[in-house]
């Protein structure tokens, strides 16, 4: 592993024949924690405890349940288990955020042991395996005309501590990560170009629970939902990039260049009603042959979300160092923060874990579906939930919130609607690509 691991067993264990067990040398497995994903990292969360379960005799649940509680554990159950326990709390802990909530009621403490007292794990045979990602059971393939190309980004996420003292803020402590994606480039002319990630497709679950504060009737009720693979923009539709598509050839109504209310080529585009969007999607398809459309409601949670279930994806709360909102409002007793009463340069903040800028605040961004005032019947395969008349004078959704609002609206959950002809200085768009993409509209 040239270097990457030590043995751990001692020399006279060597010396006797038995199995060597190693570990990471200190400060590796903390790399590959931040070099990694978030939905990657609970994706091999989840499949090393069932095979731990499975190994040890337990259910999942019961397994889980060994990691979370500090009681008397029986001699072979701490060989087997603990050691397991050790290294999620480590990784959890590392992720920050909700990650490191968890990550405290699974420090095992069993008969008065520290952790370092833990036996090693001898009883079970690890093999490597590769992990792909697969879409029903069927690989993905990228048409060939996309020309993917890896991207280096850095999230972050929060690990709020809050004070023993009365009236004392919150410690916020940001964890910066660098991680790895693959996106595509559409050259939109002069120079201007549109970065979309590759999104790979995955279940989650959509909506907020009743105790997630700031959140409403219409966020329920929670259900799953399973997305297919697709590519999102990277940043919300910038000024310029707004201005090179005006210019393209017309489909079904003008548009302005320059409609927003602060100006600037890397600002986020704004004062664009719902039929600007899709006009600017539509000629952006007919100019590249590619079905550029406006995301779905369930799409655009999900990309949010990117593996998360905390109310922001950076944890638990929000701050005004990570996005654009009103941070002179605070949302779970984190310091107050900048009210910038403007849009700010797409891009200026870290992404969340999929490699998206500002899915929480700057701007509001349209999605194809119509408003419904809660999720019963909603669908579960990502599509767009639109009235079968289809009306287009219908109100239409709205997500992530803005420069303007406070932090409780910029919630991941959070659902604003609209008249689709209503445009302001908070709303703008991001744009959705497809490998095999439906139209919705």
């Amino acid at each position: 592993m040239s270097g990457l691991l030590k043995p751990i067993t001692s020399e006279n264990t060597i010396s006797k024949g038995e199995t060597v067990q190693y570990d990471f040398i200190e400060g590796v497995r903390e790399l590959l924690v931040d070099s990694v994903p978030t939905p990657d990292v609970d994706e091999v969360l989840e499949k090393v405890s069932h095979y731990i379960a499975e190994k040890a005799g337990v259910s999942i649940e019961d397994f889980t349940a060994l990691l979370s509680i500090n009681n008397n554990w029986d001699e072979e159950t701490q060989e087997k288990i603990l050691p397991f326990a050790r290294i999620t709390e480590t990784v959890l802990r590392r992720l920050g955020g909700e990650y490191a909530a968890l990550a405290d009621t699974l420090k095992p403490t069993p008969n008065g042991k520290e952790p370092q007292d833990f036996p090693p794990i001898t009883n079970f045979e690890f093999k490597i395996r590769t992990i792909s990602f697969q879409e029903d059971e069927t690989s993905i393939e990228i048409p060939p005309e996309i020309n993917l190309q890896p991207f280096t980004f850095e999230s972050a996420t929060i690990e709020l501590k809050k004070s023993d003292t009365v009236g004392r803020d919150a410690e916020v402590i940001i964890h910066r990560h660098p991680q790895q994606s693959q996106y595509f480039i559409e050259d939109l002319g002069n120079g201007i170009e549109l970065e979309m990630v590759l999104i790979p497709g995955g279940t989650f679950i959509m909506g907020a629970p009743e105790k997630e504060k700031g959140s409403s009737d219409d966020e329920r009720p929670q259900h799953q939902i399973t997305v297919p693979t697709f590519f999102m923009g990277r940043y919300q539709v910038t000024q310029a990039q707004w201005r090179a598509v005006a210019n393209f050839e017309k489909v079904n109504r003008d548009l302005k260049p320059e409609p927003s209310n602060f100006k600037g080529d890397d600002l986020p585009v704004e004062r664009v009603s719902w039929y600007d969007a899709v006009e600017f999607c539509d000629r952006l398809s007919k100019h590249t042959g590619r079905n550029y459309r406006l995301p779905s409601e369930a799409e655009w949670e999900y990309v949010c979300r990117a593996g998360t279930t905390t109310p922001f994806h950076f944890g638990e709360t929000i701050t005004g160092e990570l996005a654009s909102y009103d941070a002179s409002r605070t949302f779970a007793e984190e310091p107050k923060g900048e009210y910038r009463k403007q849009t700010t340069p797409v891009g200026q903040f870290p992404s969340n874990g999929f490699g998206l800028h500002d899915m929480h605040g700057n701007v509001y961004e349209w999605c194809l579906d119509n408003y419904h005032n809660n999720y019963e019947g909603a669908p579960t395969d990502g599509s767009a939930w639109v009235d079968a008349d289809n009306n287009n004078r219908s109100l239409r959704l709205l997500r992530g919130g803005s420069w303007y609002v406070i932090p409780e609206n910029c919630r991941s959950a959070n659902r604003y609607n609209s008249n689709p002809a209503f445009d302001n200085y908070y709303i703008g768009l991001r744009v959705v690509c497809g490998v095999a993409l439906r139209n919705n509209r």
